[in-house]
């Protein structure tokens, strides 16, 4: 008879350090998600309340593109939270861990309209949306290497979510020429810009990876939480401290990454 995962001893370790900001090499064997599932079991339980000292503001994808989930063999993108203190105006400080590394993504956001049951079929994913904005998430794992620990872990871990700086506001119907636009400047670093072809996704399609992946953990998206729906310009990695700015054909956004 197998024996069903508990997901508890994890979730208050991850917990703990997301309310620290102390940083992990793994998590212990014993207690460390085998699967994917189990590692979305752990990030459920963060999310419920009462472990982390924050509330969830909505959802992150990850490993959106064809090319990056055929090489992570996954079928669906990776899916985060993403948590309401850790949402930023253009022009903010984040605040990293001293001496720390971030990979930094220039994305679309969507803001939900409506909620969206686990039983509900939405043909048109913007059907559901209220508005879209131009974001960058910082990505920052509690883990020290994220690139170690394997999926499920980093699963558990909301996909390394750390922070969003949310831009200005944009159409739908300009996504594709924001895309086709992004250009991204930070201190030392050559300018980069956007993702092309089997390593770029569709936004809206993200949108819909995240219904799927709600209906089947049978979670009810609510109208007022936020997607941010992965990157469109070529992730990097930036030092703390360092500052970015992102342009395109519809807006602009601006921030620094400081030592905590």
């Amino acid at each position: 008879m197998s024996v069903q995962f508990d997901a508890g001893p994890a979730a208050a370790l991850l917990a703990k350090a997301m309310n620290t900001g102390a940083r992990l090499e793994e998590i212990p064997a014993a207690q460390r998600p085998g699967r994917l599932a189990e590692g979305y079991d752990i990030q459920d339980l963060l999310a419920a309340g009462g472990l982390v000292d924050d509330a969830t503001a909505g959802w992150k994808l990850g490993l959106g593109s064809a090319n990056g989930m055929r090489n992570a063999k996954i079928e669906r993108p990776l899916i985060g939270r993403v948590y309401k203190s850790r949402l930023h105006e253009s022009g903010s400080e984040i605040r990293c861990p001293t001496g720390a590394t971030a990979m930094i993504e220039i994305e679309i956001a969507f803001w939900l309209g409506r909620d969206i049951a686990p039983t509900d079929t939405v043909a048109d994913p913007l059907s559901a949306v209220d508005r879209a904005q131009l974001v960058s998430e910082v990505v920052l794992s509690r883990f020290i290497d994220r690139t170690t620990v394997g999926l499920p872990s980093f699963a558990a871990d909301s996909v390394g979510f750390h922070a969003l700086v949310i831009g200005p506001e944009v159409s739908p119907s300009d996504i594709s020429s924001i895309a086709a636009s992004v250009e991204v400047k930070y201190d030392g670093g050559a300018d980069i810009g956007g993702l092309q072809g089997d390593d770029a996704i569709d936004p809206v399609e993200m949108l819909g990876y995240l219904m799927a992946h709600a209906r089947d953990r049978n979670i009810t998206l609510k109208k007022g939480e936020l997607v941010t729906t992965g990157t469109l310009s070529k992730p990097f990695d930036a030092a703390v401290p360092s500052g970015i700015k992102a342009t395109t054909s519809h807006g602009s956004l601006a921030y620094s990454l400081v030592p905590a």
